[in-house]
């Protein structure tokens, strides 16, 4: 028998209609046992709504200074300007986390905003566990890879960077066709599944940008949906021996990688 481990995350959790409603379709199923929440998004009200009283499930705050997509966009819960290096002439995030080596933000007003988007999800009524990152924005901000670290120290939240241990081709099309036997075909270990479940729909058509079309991307988050609301995975997991966990039952594997 196998002794495979898998913490299991949902993202983008108040991104959209439609990702809130395939995460909230996915949780009863069992596979999902992480959520990580954008708290700049429209709907993340509607999220603590339909999730918040989810029992056996970790909420994570899922820090979010970037935009990425060409017509749906979001920006700071804090008071920020061009000036800041976090947002355009619009007020929105700038789109990816790459420009920061160009518009140079500091790790402070990063910090703040982080503060600011925890401070929603609490009040919202989430018990937040865990923070991650949206598109690892603290790799290209100056200081805040350490300085998110201690922030999530402070705050008493368990440190994405500890845990990541993803499988070279899990999130790929052909991977999603046969989940379950690719992730019996893993060496007993602990491993980071990380999906993007939402639902095929003009509001997942309109997200998209040069890398990416709106069509791809609703298509394959779609899939991604389907796949983890299948009970039938759920049983093939429980027989093979792969247990899927929270981020508060996993063991701390890179605490001495400071880059994540």
């Amino acid at each position: 028998m196998k002794n495979i481990k898998i913490i299991t995350r949902a993202d983008d959790a108040g991104s959209s209609k439609s990702a809130n409603a395939a995460i909230a379709r996915a949780l009863p199923v069992g596979f999902i046992k992480n959520v990580s929440l954008m708290a700049p998004g429209a709907y993340i009200g509607q999220a603590a709504e339909l999730m918040r009283d989810t029992k056996g499930i970790c909420f994570g705050v899922h820090t979010t200074l970037n935009a990425e997509w060409d017509n749906v966009k979001w920006g700071p819960l804090t008071k920020l300007d061009k000036t800041s290096g976090l947002v355009d002439e619009f007020g929105h995030f700038l789109a990816s986390p790459v420009m920061f080596y160009e518009t140079k933000p500091c790790a402070d007003a990063a910090i703040r905003e982080y503060n600011a988007q925890l401070d929603v999800l609490t009040k919202l009524g989430f018990n937040i566990t865990y923070v991650d990152s949206h598109m690892f924005e603290e790799i290209f901000i100056e200081g805040l890879s350490d300085a998110k670290r201690v922030w999530a120290k402070k705050k008493g939240l368990l440190h994405h960077g500890d845990y990541n241990n993803s499988p070279k081709g899990i999130n790929e099309e052909e991977t999603m066709h046969d989940f379950g036997r690719f992730l019996h075909s893993l060496p007993d270990g602990q491993y980071l599944y990380v999906a993007h479940p939402a639902l095929y729909c003009d509001e997942m058509l309109l997200t998209g940008n040069a890398d990416v079309s709106g069509q791809e991307m609703a298509k394959m988050r779609d899939l991604e949906a389907r796949v983890v609301s299948e009970p039938k995975l759920v049983e093939f997991a429980a027989k093979n021996g792969i247990t899927t966990i929270r981020y508060d039952e996993a063991t701390n594997i890179n605490s001495n990688n400071s880059f994540m």
